[in-house]
């Protein structure tokens, strides 16, 4: 995880950087504050998000360089999709303000009560909810399937939408419906952030050599996977595939963030920041 961390700073401050300008103009309201350190998930929590205790403590504020880096502003709605143990959550606390708003949901009972618990007591700027989604591992008793989740908030209610590792372990038909529903709920001009598997020429071409992390050689419907035997342990996309699906559901890509994950080693992903089209 450190070295995705490591790629996300890298890549904020080059290509995000650069269109910063023209995705706001309003300038930081007042922030309302909250003891940090009352934020941190307890570290019996930490591996419902696989962190590592070296980097777990920093990730949350390389989520919100990165946010910033695309523009967020104090004022602004943010959805986080598959939300944790609340990593993107506790930086945020002294950095919206009373107008500000951020909203985050997982299948994960045992997260989402921690993060009620801690991070949204008394606080109307943040919501947490459990998704009623089936999942193998963390939700079995969930009654819809991704396929037909449906987000639980109203068309174009947010400004910006964060997934972290969430489509690198859906399957197509999955994504492709997390994709239109993010779609609906970003607000004309919204942008989203989202990491990636992304499969191009070169990553053909370095399959199998041991210089990439994972060799997405075994085909699914619509996506690859590097782990066979448990499928969604890993899921990579062809980059042009993906490319066309933002095009699509009318969201415009704003960066070049492409190839990361096969230039740092294991968990490093590429991040596309796209913005949504009028």
């Amino acid at each position: 995880m450190r070295a995705l961390l490591t790629a996300l700073k890298r890549l904020a401050q080059r290509p995000i950087r650069s269109v910063r300008g023209r995705l706001s103009s309003t300038p930081p309201a007042t922030a309302v504050t909250a003891p940090a350190e009352a934020l941190q998930a307890p570290k019996e929590l930490w591996h419902l998000v696989g962190a590592a205790d070296a980097d777990f403590v920093r990730v949350g504020q390389q989520f919100k360089a990165l946010f910033l880096d695309a523009g967020l502003q104090p004022h602004h709605a943010i959805l986080d999709v598959g939300c944790g143990i609340g990593r993107a959550a506790a930086p945020l606390v002294d950095y919206l303000d009373a107008s500000g708003r951020y909203a985050g949901f997982d299948v994960m009972a045992e997260a989402i009560d921690w993060c009620r618990a801690n991070i949204a007591v008394g606080d109307s700027r943040f919501e947490f909810l459990h998704a009623d989604m089936h999942s193998d591992r963390y939700n079995p008793g969930g009654t819809q399937p991704a396929s037909a989740y449906v987000f639980p908030y109203p068309d174009a209610s947010f400004d910006y939408v964060w997934l972290g590792s969430v489509f690198t372990h859906l399957l197509a038909a999955d994504q492709a419906q997390f994709a239109r529903e993010i779609g609906r709920v970003l607000r004309p001009g919204g942008i989203s952030i989202v990491s990636w598997y992304l499969i191009d020429d070169e990553a053909r071409a370095k399959t199998g050599s041991g210089q990439i992390a994972f060799d997405f050689t075994h085909p699914l419907d619509g996506c690859w996977t590097a782990t066979p035997d448990l499928p969604e342990a890993v899921i990579g996309y062809d980059l042009a595939q993906v490319q066309a699906q933002y095009d699509e559901l009318g969201l415009e890509i704003l960066n070049q963030a492409l190839g990361v994950w096969r230039r740092e080693p294991l968990q490093d992903q590429d991040i596309i920041v796209a913005r949504k089209r009028p």
